[in-house]
């Protein structure tokens, strides 16, 4: 699927459209429900889905001091949700002349540029300055220029709403395993391999030392088993993931290093796309290089346990396409 990717509200095709907007952090189980509406309402007006959303998120520029850190990269976050199915995703600058925008001079612009048929939102979305747009003021606007409001409560389990929120926390306490569920996928780091102090070689463990954009959460220290893609290729490689900052050997940087079970290549300016499966054990210190390996390889054999429980529909290969799909068309 080929989506038309725009950075503002100029140059969009004059056609009807279907929308929602939204910041899609992590594009989640919740996040994909509202799109397959549009993309379900979009067919039956015989008009294109599109979905607008934010770069950065909004968060980074109200309050960067607290901002959460995101789930998801903008470029994969477009990725996601063109192989979702929209047709047309309008990535906005957020700065602080959008910040300061009432929230209906901001409407009346998302109007004009993609003559909606259709607006699709969650009950509790807001927007426009200090949060002034509700979709009250949608539905009213509605009645001016003449499409309609469709308003969706947020659907989640038994444990809670599916949110970007409970998937961070649940990152933040290791359980990837149920980030997962909520996700609808793997949770996913990708980054490039820099040079290491050849720590992990010297213990017969060699590792790749990945360098994760700085705005992007990153699971709670420990080792982890992961599938990883080099290069965004198949097959998928099974792999330990240690994150910490190596506290046996008196380190204070936090560092993700991946461990590829089954490669002796060079890694090095290569990206890998790590899969997290499940958590092995929290991060540890130990009294001697020796006590640290064999732990070591205690964990790896509980990995490869584990890999060779998984079924064979782990979403790995799923989750590689959602995030192979700008490679393969999107468009802006």
């Amino acid at each position: 699927m080929t989506a038309d990717v725009f950075r503002s509200f100029d140059g969009i095709p004059a056609v009807p459209h279907v929308v929602t907007i939204g910041n899609f952090d992590g594009v989640h189980r919740g996040h994909q429900f509202l799109l397959g509406e549009v993309r379900d309402r979009a067919r039956f007006h015989g008009a294109r889905s599109s979905v607008v959303t934010f770069d950065p998120l909004p968060e980074r520029i109200l309050q960067p001091d607290r901002a959460p850190r995101q789930l998801t990269t903008t470029e994969d976050r477009i990725h996601i949700i063109g192989a979702l199915g929209i047709d047309t995703i309008v990535v906005l600058q957020f700065d602080e002349a959008l910040a300061r925008l009432p929230a209906e001079p901001f409407a009346e612009n998302l109007i004009r540029g993609l003559r909606p048929v259709e607006i699709v939102v969650g009950a509790d979305f807001r927007f426009g300055h200090r949060r002034g747009g509700t979709p009250e003021l949608l539905a009213e606007l509605g009645k001016r220029f003449d499409y309609d409001l469709r308003v969706f409560e947020r659907v989640g389990d038994q444990a809670g709403d599916f949110s970007s929120s409970r998937i961070r926390a649940l990152l933040e306490a290791g359980d990837v395993t149920t980030a997962a569920e909520l996700l609808g996928r793997p949770f996913v780091l990708r980054g490039s391999v820099e040079s290491g102090d050849q720590r992990g070689r010297q213990l017969g463990f060699p590792t790749a030392n990945l360098t994760v954009p700085e705005e992007l959460a990153v699971p709670a220290d420990g080792i982890y088993v992961a599938l990883v893609a080099i290069d965004r290729a198949r097959p998928l490689l099974p792999a330990m993931v240690y994150i910490g900052t190596r506290p046996t050997f008196g380190k204070a940087e936090r560092l993700v290093e991946v461990n590829l079970l089954d490669y002796a290549g060079d890694l090095y300016g290569r990206e890998l796309t790590t899969m997290f499966v499940q958590r092995v054990r929290g991060d540890e210190r130990f009294d001697t290089s020796e006590a640290l390996v064999e732990r070591m390889r205690r964990d790896e054999r509980e990995s490869r346990d584990i890999l060779a429980t998984l079924p064979d529909n782990w979403p790995g290969e799923q989750a590689l396409r959602l995030l192979d799909i700008a490679d393969e068309g999107v468009t802006g």
